[in-house]
């Protein structure tokens, strides 16, 4: 096949991933990300075989990755470093052989049989590779395609091969060729020639950089230097220094370069475990060569300032830390809470103030001897320590009192309150062990205020004096405890503690129980039913979802919740099964949480219950949200792979509520779509519930997703949901959520129940 035979979309198509890519390489973004945007146009291209590229180096006779993008990162990492040979899979054997080899079924397939398990685990089926090689001779690199399924590749594809391999080369030769330059460029460095500014200064070293930031000469004293300096020679600073650092060198060489003026900057550098500070001093150099080039190069003087800094450090922690205990004092708190309500008058963040004051500390005190005192005191500071997260900051006002600042992103009242509930329940907990001192144990408790910075206009003084007179309060009504300085957030946080107590005793005692709300085809006949998980209190009677949900997520009971979850709804499957009243493809779908999704252990779990009941995977449908996948963790994604080759199901619940993007959906891993309640609500009332609902069906049935609508509740909506060809139908019109045993009564009726009844 050639050029000619294409059509014009085809030659369009490649024309314009040649141009992006070239355009790339010529910018000098790099080879890895040249190589990546290739891959990834190329995948566009041929999304509808979801084929998947690779580019790999060849260095030495190792595979070396290159890009990748859409291959899991464990095959990856599976294959850099591999030696090339016969047999090595595709691309190891292409580059041994320096042929093209096919491989239509990776499973069958001898080449592929060291690999084959790896392969399967990471979903590949199929891999064509074609060797890169330079016009005189030298392999360079292995360019493959991947299919998730047995593939053999048509004439296009074979034309589309050989066309992006030689685009490759071409890149790859680029970037070859610029890497020869930049060795010519080093060696620019065994010059002689000494600057004449360098005798006009007195530095503990002078070093002279190249635009691109490599080393091309050096005197004084070689003593100072951090590398040894016949390592240095077209060195670049990028090799030599932290990345951070390497960035302020370049950024201050530029800025050089730029103005022509002399800059001043301080660094530092750890040299065996030793930290020195340099202060750096920068110049333009012109005629350097003698050879008539009229490049600038930079004249950077570097001297060490150690000394110096660390006596003007303890000068500064002097003033702002406290002598007894390390941590920051009054004075550096009330700065940093300053800083803090500017972010919040700015609307750039949010946080608050914790007060916190020992309790009796003074009768231990005073027992003890002040100095027996002070040692605990720098107990209490290092457990305080422990307790505190990035986002907070802990410092000690004076005496037995402490301070906690929590900074928080932008966010709702009642989610910052619940944030500082918990970092003060950390607190409190931190001391239930006692402390020690000379050999003997005392009991330290304390008592914690909390006040809220969430709005502009707020003060310093305010918001101590508002936690100062919280923490009282916490003391007046029992001490050990937390109190807000607003009644009606202390009233929601103890509400949610007695909630986490209560749910506790009501797992032990059964008193969750899962309902089950049907779902149908449009047709009427029942097709499954959703497992929701209910909260019957024996005192306040039903408790709702999303009141105790959230809570267990935090205290790490949504494990055991779910476990009640899925072996009721196993029983249920069993129970159907031994009445014959199961239907042949009968499915029921269960809602998982991100946490469980990140857990290891949720496989295990549900490869449990299916034993213990005798079922599989393929009975159940797992309901995830779209803002899970989108902020998708390798632990969730692996667990997901984990759990489709078991046989469930995947389902997008509440689509439209997170990123509320359709051009996300081609990319989920998942088997059904479930419209949100609050845009099938909207049907018969405004365009865009309808708009929206025929845009989700339009294209998940393109990319061939099942499609159900939740919340169905009105004739009306029935009747426009009957015109979309959706795949299934849910809510209060058809069915409420039921028991089991209803749910063995209805599921006891006509197969072909209709929606109206």
């Amino acid at each position: 096949m050639d050029e000619s035979q294409l059509n014009e979309s085809q030659r369009l198509a490649i024309y314009r991933i040649q141009r992006k890519v070239l355009e790339r390489a010529i910018r000098g973004d790099g080879l890895v990300s040249s190589m990546e945007l290739l891959c990834r146009e190329i995948e566009q291209n041929l999304k509808e075989d979801r084929a998947l590229c690779s580019i790999l180096l060849l260095d030495g006779q190792r595979l070396k990755h290159c890009a990748a993008p859409s291959l899991p990162q464990a095959y990856c990492e599976a294959i850099d470093g591999v030696i090339i040979g016969e047999g090595v899979g595709s691309c190891g054997t292409a580059l041994f052989r320096q042929e093209q080899v096919v491989v239509t079924d990776i499973a069958t397939d001898p080449l592929w049989q060291d690999f084959k398990a790896l392969a399967k685990e990471n979903g590949l089926g199929a891999c064509w590779s074609t060797p890169i090689i330079a016009s005189d001779g030298t392999v360079l690199a292995s360019f493959a395609i991947y299919y998730p399924g047995p593939c053999a590749p048509s004439r296009l594809h074979f034309y589309l091969i050989e066309a992006f391999s030689a685009l490759a080369l071409l890149v790859i030769d680029h970037y070859r060729l610029a890497e020869q330059q930049a060795r010519l460029t080093a060696a620019l460095g065994k010059i002689n020639a000494r600057l004449t500014a360098v005798m006009q200064v007195i530095p503990d070293v002078a070093i002279v950089l190249d635009q691109s930031g490599c080393y091309i000469d050096f005197s004084g004293d070689t003593f100072e230097l951090i590398t040894p300096p016949d390592t240095l020679w077209g060195q670049s600073i990028e090799n030599l220094f932290e990345p951070e650092l390497a960035k302020q060198v370049m950024r201050v060489a530029r800025e050089t370069l730029a103005t022509g003026e002399m800059q001043i900057f301080e660094y530092e550098v750890m040299t065996e475990g030793e930290r020195r500070v340099f202060e750096g001093r920068t110049a333009i150099v012109d005629g350097f060569y003698s050879d008539g080039r009229d490049d600038a190069y930079v004249l950077w003087m570097a001297r060490e300032v150690t000394t110096r800094k660390v006596a003007e450090e303890k000068a500064a922690r002097l003033a702002l830390f406290d002598a007894l205990t390390g941590l920051p004092n009054r004075r550096h708190a009330e700065e940093q809470l300053e800083h803090l309500l500017e972010e919040v008058n700015r609307g750039y963040a949010s946080g608050a103030v914790m007060f916190l004051d020992l309790n009796d500390f003074k009768r231990i005190n005073d027992s003890l001897g002040h100095q027996q005192g002070d040692l605990l005191l720098q107990q209490v500071a290092r457990r305080l320590e422990d307790q505190t997260r990035r986002s907070e900051m802990i410092a000690r006002l004076g005496g037995d009192e402490f301070i906690v600042l929590l900074r928080e992103p932008l966010t709702g009242k009642n989610a910052l309150a619940e944030s500082a509930a918990a970092a003060a329940r950390r607190i409190l907990d931190c001391f239930n062990a006692p402390l020690e001192n000379q050999g003997h144990g005392y009991s330290v408790s304390v008592s914690v205020g909390i006040a809220l910075a969430e709005k502009p206009g707020l003060k310093t003084e305010d918001l101590l004096r508002n936690a100062d007179a919280a923490m009282y309060e916490a003391k007046r009504i029992g001490g050990s405890r937390f109190a807000f300085f607003e009644e009606s957030l202390q009233r929601e946080a103890d509400r949610r503690l007695d909630l986490e107590r209560r749910m506790v005793q009501a797992i032990r005692n059964m008193h969750f129980v899962t309902y089950f709300q049907p779902q149908l085809t449009p047709g009427g006949a029942v097709f499954g039913a959703e497992a929701l998980l209910r909260w019957f209190d024996p005192e306040e009677g039903a408790i709702p979802p999303d009141a105790f949900i959230p809570i267990a997520e935090r205290a790490g009971l949504i494990y055991q919740l779910q476990d009640i979850v899925f072996e009721q709804s196993c029983q249920v499957l069993a129970e159907l099964r031994e009445k014959d009243r199961l239907p042949p493809a009968f499915r029921l779908a269960i809602n998982i949480s991100p946490l469980q999704l990140q857990n290891s252990e949720l496989t295990e779990r549900l490869d449990f219950f299916l034993a213990k009941y005798d079922l599989t995977a393929d009975r159940f449908t797992l309901e995830i949200t779209e803002n899970l996948l989108m902020g998708q963790q390798q632990e969730s994604f692996q667990q997901m792979q984990a759990l489709r080759q078991r046989g469930f199901r995947f389902a997008i619940d509440d689509f439209g509520t997170g990123y509320s993007s359709l051009a996300y959906l081609h990319r989920l891993d998942v088997d059904q779509v479930k419209i949100d309640k609050s845009f099938i609500r909207e049907l018969g009332e405004t365009a865009a519930g309808e708009a929206i609902v025929d845009s989700v069906t339009a294209l998940s049935k393109s990319l061939n997703l099942e499609v159900i609508a939740e919340g169905v509740e009105t004739e009306l909506q029935a009747r426009i949901l009957h015109e979309k060809s959706l795949s299934g139908l849910q809510g209060f019109l058809y069915a409420r959520p039921m028991h089991s045993a209803a749910l063995m009564d209805y599921l006891g009726q006509s197969p072909q129940k209709q929606a109206s009844t």
